[in-house]
């Protein structure tokens, strides 16, 4: 996918010039960090799920992976 990126001139010129130093591309670049962003949210989202469901299991009683929510049973009177 292709994006547009604004950015001043100058910004551009300077990590142009880091990045031939480099051996890299301003493309590049741009490519590693915006990866580097995505693997550190998609870590963070893991974790924030196991956090949820360590706290679901912490719960009094344990909610069978399998459980369904059922309306009657919820409603029954006992």
């Amino acid at each position: 996918m292709n994006i547009t990126l604004s950015a001043s001139p100058e910004t551009i010129r300077i990590v142009r010039e880091w990045a031939k130093r480099e051996n890299t591309s301003l493309n590049q670049f741009i490519r590693d960090r915006l990866e580097e962003k995505a693997r550190e949210l998609q870590e963070e989202r893991k974790r924030e799920s196991e956090d949820f469901h360590a706290f679901l299991n912490s719960l009094h009683g344990h909610v069978p992976p399998d459980w369904k929510f059922n309306r009657e049973e919820a409603n029954a009177r006992r």
